[in-house]
């Protein structure tokens, strides 16, 4: 899965020093990075993943959720108004 990630330079250079030997110097980035859903993009490598470790949860909110339930029993070509 990519996500593109901004991470503002006062960022960068509170972990970055200058050495006159080795140039500069990073230490690693630790921190949180906010993330909006709409900029996220998974590929069905990615899904597949996700849904096999969370296909409980995932069953869980299609059964609660008549409407994603009836979206899954159109896919599955099962008559929605006998289930």
């Amino acid at each position: 899965m990519k996500v593109p990630v901004f991470i503002k330079y006062s960022k960068i250079e509170d972990i970055c020093d200058y050495d006159e030997h080795e140039g500069i110097i990073c230490d690693d980035f630790k921190g949180y990075v906010d993330v909006d859903i709409d900029d996220v993009q998974f590929d069905r490598n990615d899904l597949e993943k996700i849904v096999k470790e969370y296909l409980d949860d995932i069953a869980d909110i299609l059964v609660v959720d008549k409407d994603l339930l009836d979206e899954l029993l159109k896919k599955l070509n099962v008559n929605v108004n006998t289930y």
